[in-house]
């Protein structure tokens, strides 16, 4: 057990110093997609724009939940579920790297930690900031499950994904210790890309499905090509 756990670590820092040689590197490679994955993103958009049924579900869960969050929830004081979910972002990133989680702890009001073996690296400190856990995880449980045929699926989708939306919104400030810890530059160059990425996949695959994904991820590939070009 105990060797396992030293592998574990070595492995954990091996990939922590890869990411860390490389994050200049990923930096810029994601400020260069940061306009191919906004036309895309754009592209996407006016496609459901001409034909909207397919997302509809999707745009109710999402107004539904943003109404209830400008009526209620932004006027919480407590910022339990969000820290929670906060932190186990960081974990599921964490446990990714091969950093075994040792203790993750939320309060009502204070905000939370999440402690993990080993030195850490970029990816795991901003994951909470591109990354929609909720809506990640609703994705293959709504292509598994015929939720489709009733919308339902694509409804609490929606509602995920405005739960992330206004999360990301209230925790992204230059007071936030995440950023100053990875860097604000660093966060100011990756994060965009990320954020579009990461979203844009939520919104292609939820009118499209596995080939909507697929098509948006080519337009993005495709955009980045004519960059270049």
């Amino acid at each position: 057990m105990e060797q396992k756990r030293r592998q574990c670590v070595r492995t954990a820092d091996w990939i922590d110093n890869v990411l860390q040689l490389l994050r200049w590197p990923v930096a810029l490679l994601l400020l260069l997609m940061f306009l191919p994955t906004a036309g895309a993103c754009v592209s996407l958009v006016r496609t459901i724009a001409f034909a909207p049924r397919p997302v509809l579900p999707f745009t109710v869960g999402l107004l539904v939940y943003l109404a209830v969050w400008i009526v209620t929830v932004r006027h919480w004081r407590t910022t339990w579920l969000s820290t929670l979910e906060h932190e186990l972002t960081h974990a599921l990133f964490a446990v990714l790297t091969f950093h075994p989680v040792v203790d993750i702890r939320t309060t009502w009001h204070s905000g939370g930690s999440m402690r993990f073996r080993g030195q850490g690296n970029w990816l795991i400190t901003l994951s909470p900031y591109f990354f929609p856990t909720v809506c990640m995880l609703l994705l293959p449980l709504l292509a598994l499950i015929p939720a489709q045929s009733t919308g339902t699926g694509e409804a609490l989708l929606g509602a995920a994904f405005g739960y992330h939306l206004t999360s990301t919104v209230r925790e992204t400030h230059p007071g936030q210790s995440d950023l100053r810890q990875a860097g604000y530059l660093f966060s100011l160059l990756v994060l965009p890309g990320l954020f579009l990425l990461t979203h844009g996949v939520v919104i292609a695959w939820c009118y499209g499905g596995n080939a909507g994904l697929l098509r948006f991820l080519q337009a993005v590939g495709e955009n980045l090509n004519s960059l270049f070009a």
